[in-house]
């Protein structure tokens, strides 16, 4: 069943609702850490995989996966474990393939989502920084957390001046997007996973300050965007800490950070909300049967109501996620 633009854009202006719109999201590379600008078939992987997606799922919505972009370059800095060698960094120029390479693959799967409202991911300054801390082939992803809160310790100065630098390039990267035909941005932002900076003064002084840079300029270009907090790997978030974030679509981990949409659609100031199903492998959507995955969206809708709320999962499903959940969630959705 195909949805017209209008009809599912109700629920992302905050309107009553005569379509509930649902989609679901996941990568389709290997890893989404391998660098695109040297392995261009990931590109070709991400686009294969999202055309075979949509046709399987018909969402009624395309959130699209930026695998294959999510090594920022980091320009002059040789020595990523030294601190110091970070003072060094260099904003991208206008023409980086960084750059113009995302503005390509957001034309090519905004295409790919025919009618759909197409919403393109893009990371936080934050995320993108820890990302950079670690090898992705041999350590795990919660060691970049705790070196990100090494370098702050040892030199808060340094750690804001490549946030704000980075920052400046991803409003680079949302003005050279918008020119893409996309609807909006799909802003994905986490606190950092270590108790020496997990407290409302880092949050206010760094995390929200550098975040706000890049969501102003997302705000300026697009009219509606989705705010995504990130719980993935049952990282955490103070969810009340977010609520001066100014995008316009709030999606968070319900089953992590306490929240169900209704509560969080309550806490956001009413805003509209996505989400509702787990994302892991313990959730509903993962392992239900088509009776317990067709009950669960129908509680989802009856607890958070039919105005500007927008069914989803709380971050990427795992790649292994069976098809016929996915459609199955969707169908029942889809009746209501």
């Amino acid at each position: 069943m195909t949805y017209s633009c209008d009809e599912v854009l109700k629920a992302f202006r905050n309107e009553t609702e005569t379509v509930i719109p649902i989609s679901f999201w996941r990568h389709f590379a290997e890893s989404e850490f391998i660098d695109g600008l040297q392995h261009p078939e990931v590109i070709q992987l991400n686009l294969a995989g999202h055309k075979k997606f949509i046709d399987e799922t018909q969402p009624d919505f395309v959130k699209t996966m930026s695998d294959g972009y999510f090594a920022y370059p980091f320009l002059n800095v040789t020595d990523r474990t030294s601190l110091s060698d970070w003072r060094s960094l260099e904003t991208l120029p206008e023409g980086h393939p960084w750059l113009s390479g995302q503005y390509d693959l957001a034309v090519a799967q905004n295409k790919l989502a025919g009618k759909r409202p197409t919403f393109y991911t893009i990371f936080s300054p934050m995320i993108l920084f820890k990302w950079a801390l670690i090898n992705h082939e041999t350590e795990p992803l919660t060691l970049s957390d705790h070196r990100f809160a090494d370098f702050y310790e040892e030199n808060p100065v340094i750690v804001k001046q490549v946030l704000f630098k980075i920052a400046q390039d991803l409003k680079k990267l949302i003005r050279i997007v918008l020119k893409s035909g996309i609807e909006g941005i799909y802003y994905s932002t986490q606190s950092i996973q270590d108790y020496r900076v997990d407290n409302k003064e880092f949050f206010e002084d760094i995390m929200e300050a550098v975040d706000l840079e890049v969501q102003e300029e997302i705000k300026r270009c697009f009219d509606l965007n989705i705010l995504h907090i990130c719980g993935f790997a049952g990282a955490t978030n103070h969810l009340e800490w977010f609520t001066n974030y100014p995008l316009q679509v709030i999606n968070w981990a319900t089953d992590v950070d306490g929240y169900s949409l209704a509560q969080g659609k309550k806490l956001f100031g009413d805003r509209p909300v996505l989400g509702g199903f787990g994302n892991d492998s313990k959730s509903i959507l993962y392992s239900g049967t088509k009776s317990e995955i067709q009950a669960e969206a129908k509680r989802i809708v009856a607890e958070a109501g039919r105005r500007g709320v927008i069914i989803g999962a709380d971050c990427t499903i795992p790649r292994d996620t069976p098809i016929e959940h996915l459609q199955w969630a969707i169908e029942a959705v889809h009746q209501l």
